[in-house]
């Protein structure tokens, strides 16, 4: 199995993009604690989040899921179609809404399916990290106050921090498009109606994985605008006092063999490349690579690393231009995406 892998990092010089559970009139950060040492955090939730709503935003052509609300209080999930919309195949999604009871002695309209819950499951092929700052940060509290009004002024209070943030993803690029109708969690991808609809649209039939696969044109289409959509990443909590641009300032990946990331280790605390991890990267993994390694780096941020990259030959672009060289890559290779 082939998987695209990598890294990137966002540049933020004083910002507050996912913020906790506040404490009566002050936001709190998100953070983890080493010690006496803090690192600022974003959730995969919520990168999640920023990733899908600038999907919508940019690209007409990407069809999100709608969401509904269950029976329960505290139940919500998307349609469970992954071969109608995108996001349920790339992100993947539970759908286990209960049947409504019925009175005793009244006799059930629900389906065998709907009886068992009608239970679907997706697991993602496109996978992100918590985003970590490299290296600790001091927390700044900043203070602030409501005071256009007559009487007495209301306080306010803040958290915000200076950091590198660095994450992880990878895409599945076989299971990206590919729905299986296993009797297992995370692998039972389509109802039954689904599996009409698979029949219906003459997807093609993977008996060997009890699965049903998009044509190429159509699964490389999502993958493509995933990644386009990612180097143009929007979002984050905070934008009016601490305007953040949160799309990659250094981005890294490579399609190789087995979901294995060789590049979690480039950046190192101080903010520079770590040029013996790289070198480790290309060494040890050589035999994984079924493509080459693809770096996007923008002037202004980590600019110490322009010369190592280019002295082993990874000649480093925009995180833009980067991604569009992947991509001319994988329209060559399609046997990447089986």
């Amino acid at each position: 199995m082939n998987f695209l892998t990598g890294i990137y990092a966002i540049d933020a010089p004083a910002s507050a993009l996912n913020n906790g559970m506040g404490e009566e009139t002050k936001a709190i950060t998100k953070k983890i604690r080493v010690g006496a040492r803090e690192y600022p955090y974003v959730s995969a939730q919520a990168v999640r989040y920023w990733l899908r709503r600038t999907l919508e935003r940019l690209y007409p052509e990407w069809q999100a899921a709608p969401i509904m609300r269950g029976t329960g209080k505290q139940q919500a999930y998307t349609e469970g179609d992954p071969i109608t919309y995108w996001d349920d195949d790339l992100f993947g999604y539970m759908r286990a809404e209960k049947a409504p009871k019925t009175k005793k002695g009244q006799k059930s309209e629900t389906t065998e399916e709907e009886e068992s819950g009608g239970t679907v499951t997706r697991l993602a092929p496109f996978r992100t990290s918590t985003l970590v700052a490299a290296a600790p940060a001091e927390i700044v509290d900043d203070f602030g106050v409501m005071a256009r009004m007559e009487g007495y002024p209301v306080l306010h209070e803040h958290e915000f921090y200076r950091a590198t943030l660095v994450g992880g993803f990878s895409v599945d690029l076989g299971a990206l498009g590919t729905f299986t109708t296993l009797d297992r969690s995370g692998y039972h991808n389509l109802s039954k109606e689904g599996i009409k609809l698979a029949e219906a649209r003459n997807l093609e039939r993977i008996p060997e994985r009890s699965a049903y696969r998009l044509p190429y044109d159509e699964r490389l289409k999502r993958l493509v605008t995933l990644l386009r959509a990612f180097v143009r990443l929007e979002g984050g909590a905070k934008q009016t006092l601490h305007y953040t641009d949160v799309s990659p300032a250094f981005i890294c990946m490579a399609v190789l063999r087995g979901g294995n990331n060789p590049f979690l280790h480039l950046l190192a605390p101080n903010g520079t490349l770590n040029t013996a991890a790289l070198d480790e990267a290309i060494r040890v993994y050589k035999e994984d690579y079924q493509s080459g390694i693809y770096i996007g780096l923008r002037q202004g941020f980590m600019d110490s690393a322009f010369e190592p990259l280019n002295a082993s030959e990874l000649t480093p672009r925009h995180p833009r231009e980067a991604v569009e060289a992947l991509i001319a890559d994988l329209e060559a290779h399609p046997e990447w995406l089986q």
